[in-house]
């Protein structure tokens, strides 16, 4: 699996005011970063960040069959392209939280593939999966939940177990983002309970808008 174009450097990019524009529920107070760049409805092939979010994504219902493997790869891939912007110096003042998956545990397609990613970072990361779904949720295309930080919230739960000894510092660490609702959602339910905490948003992947993809070459058209 190749990741050597322009829309992957392998390495952590900060969130800036150029593009906080395309993730309407972030703010200026928030801290994200991202590896590499997403082209939404461009399709496996139009990019290594594409080709690696995708394999990354791969359903639990394609284990053991040849696609699996990639879905593997992927993993390591974004744990390593993680790993390369964090101080490993300083990993026992931060804890790493997975913003929860989108099926519950009891779902056969549930997938915990950004649990597995942090593990995949270090063998000594303060691994929290503070955040959990505690209520099924539905698809974007059937409703606005999905874009809905405070609905969200309401399907959302935090296992206040795991606040014991928690680090000043929290990564929430996901694979995508998109509208920034996620984040949104789950820094506030930890800022809620703990006020003083640091949240910063890590993402394999930001979502960018491209739609020059669909049309080829347009030079022809420019006196038109």
């Amino acid at each position: 699996m190749t990741t050597s174009d322009g829309s992957w450097l392998g390495k952590l990019r900060k969130i800036t005011d150029l593009e906080r524009g395309d993730h309407h529920h972030l703010t200026a107070d928030d801290d994200c970063y991202f590896v590499g760049e997403y082209t939404s409805g461009a399709g496996f092939s139009h990019s290594s960040t594409n080709q690696l979010v995708l394999n990354l994504k791969k359903k639990p219902s394609t284990r053991g069959t040849y696609q699996w493997k990639y879905k593997g790869q992927a993993i390591l891939k974004a744990a390593a392209a993680l790993a390369n912007g964090i101080n490993m110096n300083a990993l026992n003042a931060v804890a790493f939280v997975p913003i929860p998956p989108s099926k519950l545990p009891n779902d056969p397609e549930y997938d915990d593939r950004m649990s597995q990613v942090v593990r995949a970072i270090h063998r000594d990361v303060d691994l929290r999966e503070l955040i959990y779904l505690a209520a099924p949720r539905a698809a974007a295309h059937q409703n606005d939940t999905a874009r809905d930080p405070v609905a969200l919230q309401a399907q959302l739960s935090l296992r206040t177990e795991h606040f014991a000894n928690l680090p000043q510092i929290v990564f929430l660490v996901d694979d995508m983002l998109t509208t920034g609702c996620s984040f949104r959602a789950c820094k506030d339910m930890i800022l809620s309970k703990l006020p003083n905490t640091k949240v910063i948003g890590l993402f394999v992947a930001r979502r960018i808008i491209d739609h020059s993809w669909a049309f080829g070459d347009l030079t022809d058209l420019e006196d038109l």
